[in-house]
């Protein structure tokens, strides 16, 4: 039990609604004292530049839309439901036509934990005098569909780790690493004239395509068909595929170490639609080729590498397990509360 009530405060604040209805909060901390609002327009016009934005679970509505001209680190509660039991997931989201602009003044920006616009997409920039954010950070986040640039060649560079990919990414230019992230409903595209790095991911249902200078590696691609459409100079390596081609309409790549006719049944502990939902597995199967076969002598896919798919996508601050916050006072004058948290590594 804890009788300091500014302790108190400084956890409830960051417990979801689902807490004795606690209301939704943002809290900004960085450059001055920190600052507490309940509206995404406000705390980001409140932000200096690099101050960090901490949000509690619940959905936060920028329903015109919110285009970020500096950088900023937003921390969410995470976006799985096994992880965000307590807080609920944080999403941020738009009305459905609007979107969220990341321009290049936004560069050095992060983002973790964070659930972003089930009902619109996510664009670098309005257009291609603005479309050219560095050294982006996107960990454990889920994202519908994703545009890294208006004008080729952009020079954007993005890390996308252990994310969700619901409608697929599109560079038009712009240079990423996606490493042990799920990608579906839309292809990997325009990744030209180079830029891409795939590590350790699961494509389902999708391709590569319109893509040059790839290096692509320890990924299981479902597609039934050719998973790699219209590239040139792919270095891909220690893949599963679902077919008995690696390229279409392609020239100058190179493939080496691929498994080959591998149907999701016959690779994953559980996923078989073609539609990741947080129940699915995708564990390799004991008796898949896959096991031990990556080119670090890991795991091909998301639980692969020295750093395996993290369970649950839980965001590095505190994951909370429970919570129990008394309605009023005790005689005393003290609010009784009791809050269970795990520490979590980056």
């Amino acid at each position: 039990m804890i009788h300091r009530p500014t302790l108190l405060l400084g956890c409830a604040l960051l417990l979801g609604p689902s807490v004795h209805a606690q209301l939704q909060r943002i809290v900004v901390q960085g450059t001055g004292a920190p600052q507490v609002f309940t509206s995404i327009y406000d705390a980001v016009a409140a932000a200096q530049p690099d101050d960090k934005l901490y949000f509690s679970g619940g959905t936060f509505l920028a329903d015109s839309g919110l285009t970020l001209t500096i950088p900023l680190h937003f921390i969410g509660a995470g976006i799985h439901p096994d992880s965000t039991s307590v807080t609920t997931p944080t999403i941020l989201t738009t009305n459905g036509s609007t979107d969220f602009i990341f321009t290049t003044g936004a560069s050095g920006s992060s983002f973790t934990g964070i659930s972003f616009n089930p009902g619109g997409e996510l664009y670098y920039g309005n257009d291609g005098t603005d479309d050219d954010p560095v050294d982006m950070l996107f960990e454990r986040c889920s994202l519908k569909y994703v545009r890294l640039g208006w004008v080729e060649p952009s020079t954007s560079s993005s890390t996308f780790t252990e994310c969700i990919f619901y409608d697929g990414v599109g560079a038009y230019g712009g240079a990423a690493t996606i490493d042990r992230c799920v990608i579906q409903g839309g292809p990997i595209n325009i990744f030209r004239p180079s830029g891409l790095v795939l590590s350790n991911s699961v494509i389902l249902g999708q391709r590569l395509q319109n893509s040059q200078n790839a290096i692509v590696r320890n990924c299981v691609f479902t597609y039934n068909g050719a998973p790699l459409w219209q590239v040139g100079g792919v270095q891909i390596t220690n893949c599963i595929i679902n077919s008995t081609g690696m390229f279409s309409n392609s020239g100058g790549n190179t493939e080496t170490n691929t498994i080959y006719s591998q149907t999701p049944a016959m690779t994953f502990v559980s996923e078989t639609d073609g539609a990741y939902q947080f129940t699915d597995d995708l564990h390799l199967l004991p008796g898949s080729p896959g096991v031990a076969a990556g080119n670090d002598g890991t795991d091909i896919g998301l639980y692969g590498t020295s750093s395996p798919y993290k369970p649950g996508n839980v965001p590095y601050n505190p994951h909370f397990r429970q919570a129990t916050i008394a309605p009023a006072t005790n005689p005393n004058g003290d609010l009784p509360v009791n809050i269970r948290v795990a520490a979590q590594p980056q």
